[in-house]
């Protein structure tokens, strides 16, 4: 996950994905010595937050086996990181790793202007791609800055899972069997609508309403279809 790129400028990739974000490598050079190295890290997970405390872990562990290498994070917002991108990974103040948005606007443009450094050499290296595939390799991927394929540039530094809550009461009233798997969701959603009751309903305006209908799309279509 850390790299560092040619001609002494360290570069680093992770992009997001549904929501995930990416880790990607951008364009400064890396503080050294003799003695010692410096890694220079931006996100901007609260450090309280499950993705903040799994960066605080992989940091320890990242310097426990590599000796003489520290990680210098610097905490960022999510808006100073979309806004000035750009702009900080074509100066020398850039940092070695920075979490970024997935997305053609985003990393797919940053790698367009050959902000960040092709990490399919490493990625072949320790095997990721094999860890990494289907969706998740999508956001991690961009062919002349469009998601989807080409050279890896990112690595997800997390991914998102959906979770629904359901009364028993209503299950009970209708006589709807709890469902364990999805082919029984649905038909228990189903039943719901069969007895006039509307079965599902979603909290968070529309933000979570797009990811439900983008990871139906997902589910019924083949990448060649999303690519279109």
């Amino acid at each position: 996950m850390f790299t560092q790129g040619a001609r002494r400028k360290a570069l680093a990739a992770i992009a997001v994905l549904a929501t995930a974000s990416l880790a990607m490598t951008a364009c400064g050079k890396s503080s050294s010595s003799s003695s010692s190295k410096v890694l220079k890290l931006w996100h901007y997970e609260s450090a309280d937050s499950a993705m903040g405390v799994a960066w605080n872990q992989a940091i320890k562990e990242f310097e426990q086996s590599h000796p003489g290498v520290t990680v210098r994070f610097e905490e960022k917002t999510f808006e100073q990181l979309q806004k000035t991108a750009p702009m900080v990974l074509n100066s020398s103040n850039a940092p070695d790793i920075m979490e970024y948005n997935k997305g053609n606007a985003t990393a797919g443009l940053l790698a367009k202007q050959g902000l960040l450094t092709d990490l399919t050499p490493a990625v072949t290296q320790h095997g990721w791609d094999k860890k990494i595939t289907g969706n998740l390799a999508t956001t991690s991927r961009y062919s002349n800055g469009v998601m989807g394929s080409g050279d890896w540039y990112g690595i997800p530094d997390y991914a998102e899972y959906g979770m629904v809550y359901y009364n028993k009461d209503m299950f009970a009233k209708y006589g709807v069997q709890v469902p364990t798997t999805f082919d029984e969701f649905t038909a228990a959603m189903d039943k719901f609508v069969e007895a006039g009751v509307t079965p599902l309903a979603s909290a968070g305006a529309e933000y979570p309403a797009q990811q439900y209908l983008y990871n139906l799309v997902l589910s019924k279509a083949d990448q060649n279809w999303v690519n279109q």
